[in-house]
């Protein structure tokens, strides 16, 4: 399976700049891209991770969830600020 918001592309590199509140007990981590993504009619460079699985902590390495902003969230609740688009559910990091 090659995911659309790849782009035909192994992954992204990025730097995380911020961790906000999340929808569970952690936090997501923003990051800012080395490079764009454009998916459907959005183009950013900002993403915001989501750890995938309940107890899930951040590592080396764990699944998340990706949500593609043109834009640098709140530091607000994911009920309460503006989002971005969700554009895969499985993905997974790597720190490096």
């Amino acid at each position: 399976m090659e995911p659309k918001w790849l782009g035909g592309k192994e992954g992204y590199v990025g730097t995380v700049v911020d961790f906000i509140p999340g929808q569970n007990q952690a936090p997501s981590a923003v990051v800012k891209l080395d490079h764009a993504i454009t998916f459907d009619d959005i183009t950013g460079d900002i993403v915001i991770l989501e750890l995938r699985y309940k107890g899930a902590k951040w590592g080396q390495r764990e699944t998340v969830h990706v949500e593609l902003c043109n834009f640098l969230p709140d530091r607000a609740s994911w009920k309460s600020r503006k989002r971005g688009v969700w554009i895969e559910s499985h993905a997974s990091y790597v720190k490096e």
